[in-house]
Order: structure tokens, then C-alpha cells, then sequence
């Protein structure tokens, strides 16, 4: 945990900037339903889900990224790509030599899933807010 931290703390104004933009969307998306919609409370409630919902999965999407659920995707499409481009096909290499690779990267990267995650969760805090409200208007 402390290594997570110390990658964060390194990397902290690629972490704000990615917690920033992801607010930033997921106010968008808010705004889009709300100012679409009848403009109440459930329109509202409505906006703020989506929009959390959306930023919290694609930090949980980047993580699961991180973690290296994805590398045989990756994998293949450049895989797809040498043997379509390339003089010599076999170029690539092995699916182990690409994960060893990908480990060492993921090492010194910056944790941005991190800060998405953050931001989704805050966009999410204000349903129970409008919950309240809207039980106490009815």
C-alpha cells in the first residue's frame, strides 16, 4: 500500500488532472439528463446515477486494465497487426515476453484508475442527498 501511495504522491498533477476531467464528465453527463428531462428531483437523482455509475466503471474498467485482464486483447491486435504489416510476422515475440513487458511498465505508472474511481464515488455521495430531499417534499 505504501508503494501505491508513494506512485500517487509522484504522479499527483497526472492523478488531479484525470480526477478533474473525470468530474468534469460525469457533471456533463448530469447536466445532459437533467436539462433533457423535467428538470426534478428524480431527473436529478437520475443524472447524478448515470453519471457516477459511468465514471466509477471506467475506473473500474482502467484498473482491471492495470491488473492485466486485457493483455491478451492487446495482444492479439498487435499480433493481427504484424501479420498483416510486417515483413517478418513472428516479430511479436510470446504472449509471456509481451506480460513480463507490460509488468515493468505497470510498475512506475501513475495509478489514474484511482482518481476516476474518487470521482465517481463523490458524483455518487449526492444521491442520498437527493433522496432526502425528495422524501421530504412528499
Amino acid at each position: 500500500m505504501k508503494k501505491v501511495f508513494e506512485q500517487i504522491r509522484k504522479h499527483w498533477l497526472t492523478n488531479l488532472i484525470t480526477f478533474l476531467i473525470s468530474l468534469t464528465i460525469g457533471v456533463t453527463i448530469f447536466l445532459v439528463i437533467f436539462l433533457t428531462r423535467n428538470r426534478t428531483i428524480i431527473a436529478a437523482i437520475d443524472g447524478v446515477t448515470v453519471g457516477g455509475l459511468v465514471i466509477l466503471a471506467m475506473g473500474l474498467l482502467c484498473w482491471l486494465s492495470f491488473l492485466g485482464a486485457f493483455d491478451f486483447l492487446t495482444f492479439g491486435f498487435k499480433q493481427l497487426g504484424n501479420t498483416l504489416f510486417s515483413k517478418d510476422p513472428r516479430k511479436a515475440g510470446h504472449f509471456e515476453d509481451f506480460q513480463d513487458e507490460k509488468r515493468q511498465k505497470r510498475l512506475s505508472s501513475s495509478y489514474n484508475f484511482i482518481a476516476m474511481m474518487v470521482a465517481g464515488l463523490l458524483i455518487l455521495i449526492a444521491i442520498p442527498i437527493l433522496e432526502i430531499i425528495y422524501k421530504t417534499q412528499f
